[in-house]
């Protein structure tokens, strides 16, 4: 990832501020006070490290993440992160949907119309 507008940032930093909705982000500042070793983890290896691999581009490895949240289930608030996520690493608005809708064969009605409600819900408190 190329440097961003605050020098000096490490690679999972540069990630939460560019790429995270500011009311997600905050939310993780809160629990880098309140647990910062964890906060750490969630930086530095996922943000700084798995992030930051070549292997996949961004928008491919958001697909993945997104699928996979959905597929876990009980994942509302990262589910409602990783929309923002994958709208700024290049998914649309249909490939999101679409994606859910693949996954109803393989996880469940329950499960992908629960995601498309919080899809749906995040989009509209942020519009």
């Amino acid at each position: 990832m190329e440097q961003g507008k605050e020098s000096g940032l490490s690679a999972g930093q540069r990630e939460l501020n560019e790429i995270y909705h500011p009311a997600h982000a905050a939310w993780l500042m809160e629990l880098k006070e309140f647990c910062p070793s964890y906060f750490s983890i969630i930086e530095e290896f996922g943000l700084g490290d798995l992030w930051q691999r070549p292997g996949l581009t961004a928008r491919d490895k958001e697909l993945v993440v997104f699928s996979t949240l959905i597929t876990q289930g009980d994942t509302e608030i990262q589910l409602r992160q990783h929309v923002h996520t994958a709208l700024k690493r290049g998914m649309t608005l249909e490939e999101i949907l679409e994606c859910i809708v693949l996954l109803a064969v393989y996880v469940g009605v329950p499960r992908t119309l629960s995601a498309i409600q919080t899809v749906r819900s995040e989009l509209a408190e942020v519009a």
